[in-house]
């Protein structure tokens, strides 16, 4: 079924992926952004483009409210965004928005579903995040306001630096690794890493167009199929850089000592969390299908880092 769709973002890593997608997938495709982004992220030839600001009243009324839509997707949002759009976007018959499983640490359970408690503050979730999908699902189950929620995991592939051993994603972890020069990280071989690749995400989002009544007011967490442990990954990426690194041991006080731009909230304290998730509701929901790996999603993205002169 052809959908007409309002994509926020467009050219940005991941909205560019969603709207290539919708268009090969044989929708009209309006992409929304604030401006072309210069990076070329993919090809965006069958898109109609227009510029404005999502969260901006004025363009939100007098321009978007009159365009031929049916659906909406949003990679990024805030509840005021959404409180806008349900106030003047009358027309969309489903809005699909970006979350995060980084909602539902610490994890009580492996592998953790769409179950799994997230609505409570904790001291390593990202409560804000929460707390926005508590006001998106409120305004469907207040205002009928056909809203779905994708949650994915630790994102991965070309177009962005991948997750490093210290909690972030800074290149000169893997520029020391490349240069063959001593590393150190705390003690987090065993902990449990679940990655989806931006490419794999973007798809998920086209294919739930395809299930409008089955995908409103309903959660769905998006990912690889499987975890690996950081140790496997960290050797991944040795591998594939051709890396003899020594890998150096120290608590992440000790760490955070070493190199002053380790953080602790949001950065180790999440890396050191279990991420293990479930990815069998969207599989069965609208045929979520991934089709790469952790280990895949990491090369992908250690390949863009070399072809964009970042490991010099």
């Amino acid at each position: 079924m052809a959908r007409k769709v309002l994509v926020f973002g467009a050219t940005g890593e991941i909205g560019g992926r969603i709207a290539r997608g919708c268009v090969d997938a044989g929708h009209k495709v309006i992409g929304v952004s604030r401006g072309q982004n210069k990076r070329p992220i993919v090809d965006l030839s069958g898109v109609e483009m227009v510029c404005g600001d999502k969260g901006d009243e004025a363009f939100v009324r007098d321009t978007l409210a009159k365009l031929d839509y049916d659906a909406i997707i949003s990679s990024v949002q805030g509840p005021e965004d959404l409180t806008l759009w349900q106030k003047h976007l009358k027309k969309a018959q489903n809005v699909l928005i970006c979350s995060s499983t980084g909602t539902f640490v610490p994890l009580r359970y492996f592998p953790a579903d769409e179950n799994h408690p997230w609505r409570e503050k904790t001291q390593v979730n990202f409560w804000r995040q929460s707390d926005w999908d508590v006001h998106a699902l409120n305004l469907w189950e207040q205002e009928s306001f056909p809203v779905s929620i994708l949650r994915p995991t630790n994102i991965i592939g070309s177009g962005r630096v991948p997750l490093e051993l210290w909690g972030g994603r800074n290149i000169e972890f893997f520029r020391k690794l490349k240069a063959g020069e001593s590393v150190t990280i705390t003690p987090c071989e065993n902990v449990l890493l679940q990655s989806g690749h931006n490419t794999d995400l973007a798809s998920a989002f086209v294919k739930a167009l395809d299930y409008p009544d089955k995908v409103r007011g309903e959660i769905f967490i998006i990912s690889c199929k499987k975890a690996i442990t950081l140790g496997r990954y960290l050797k991944t990426a040795m591998d594939f850089l051709g890396s003899r690194s020594e890998i150096k041991h120290v608590s992440p006080e000790e760490l955070m000592k070493i190199y002053p731009e380790v953080k602790w909230v949001h950065g180790l304290d999440f890396l050191l969390e279990h991420m293990c998730f479930d990815i069998g509701k969207a599989e069965r929901t609208f045929g979520y299908a991934p089709l790469k790996t952790s280990e895949e999603g990491l090369i992908d993205a250690l390949e863009w880092c070399e072809s964009s002169k970042m490991m010099l």
